[in-house]
């Protein structure tokens, strides 16, 4: 009920003046003091009934704490929408609102708390993402590479191994990215220090480090306990650009380059070979009296070029 609207609040004065006047007519100032005693306890009800509850929407878990000894005390997840619920609540307008207000106590979303608990923090039920770039990580060869990541991760508390809740409710609804980010370095630091700078640039290098880093972060999220992460997926994942010094990428370059020349010659030779496997001895032969020939007119072209100049 809410008190600011003017019907109920007149309601209200109205009821209770009418008790307060009857009770002192009918046994005088024992009437007043009675009466008194019965608006504290109506008090008293009011606030256990409607104040010791919290709103936490379907997106979100509420982190339910003693108020007393600051002690953790369980978890609310918040619950999926009723469709039932807001089809009626649709076609339901002509309600008052201070009516609406008090039926809206038993609306699933609103948590009923003890009188020693509070919602202290709220954890989110969507997808989150964790960034950054590490700098100066060294290669198998010591070369530096700066290279950024991006992690997709969804939290989920019912995952989380019952010895660690205490713990895991403290830290998720601030510090869930950071731990994210924190582990996802350290792996992605132990991926680079164990591969070569030529392959971190070979074909499909990147979709293999995903792949690798998924794995690996995934299994410190959840061995030898369960932070309260969703398993990842390799699209959860993204890598790149990687950035080496200048004099590399440029030594890398020409390598590349040297590695297709090497290629091509080396194509082109195995296409002569199979061009030439395929002759008959016939064709063989012809061949080789165009060589014999033309072994002969280079001789007749030089000796009659040697005349020339004698004479």
């Amino acid at each position: 009920m809410n008190l600011r609207q003017p019907i109920a609040f007149a309601i209200l004065v109205l009821f209770f003046g009418f008790a307060t006047v009857a009770a002192y007519r009918a046994f005088a100032l024992a009437g007043i003091i009675i009466m008194t005693l019965l608006l504290v306890l109506f008090g008293i009800v009011l606030y256990v009934s409607f104040r010791k509850a919290a709103l936490v929407d379907e997106m979100e878990v509420g982190v339910v704490f003693n108020r007393f000894n600051n002690s953790f005390t369980r978890f609310v997840i918040g619950p999926e929408p009723d469709a039932t619920r807001q089809y009626n609540t649709y076609h339901t307008p002509n309600w008052i609102p201070f009516g609406r207000t008090l039926l809206a106590v038993n609306d699933p979303h609103y948590v009923r708390l003890k009188w020693f608990e509070e919602v202290r923090s709220r954890i989110s039920k969507k997808s989150q993402t964790a960034k950054g770039k590490l700098e100066n990580l060294r290669t198998v060869e010591g070369i530096p590479v700066t290279i950024e990541w991006k992690v997709s991760y969804t939290v989920d508390v019912s995952l989380i191994t019952p010895k660690i809740r205490h713990k895991m409710a403290r830290a998720l609804p601030e510090s869930s990215e950071k731990m994210i980010a924190g582990k996802a370095g350290q792996a992605l630091k132990h991926l680079i220090e164990l591969r070569t700078i030529q392959s971190l640039y070979g074909l499909g290098a990147l979709h293999a480090l995903e792949q690798e880093l998924c794995q690996r972060l995934d299994r410190q999220l959840t061995q030898p306990v369960n932070l309260g992460f969703e398993p990842l997926k390799p699209k959860d994942i993204s890598l790149g650009p990687i950035v080496v010094p200048k004099e590399v990428e440029k030594a890398l370059e020409l390598a590349h380059q040297r590695q297709i020349q090497a290629e091509t010659a080396a194509g082109a030779l195995i296409r002569l070979q199979q061009a030439i496997g395929s002759f008959s001895q016939r064709d063989m032969k012809h061949l080789a009296e165009l060589e014999r020939l033309r072994i002969l007119d280079g001789k007749e072209t030089k000796s009659l070029f040697v005349y020339d100049i004698q004479n």
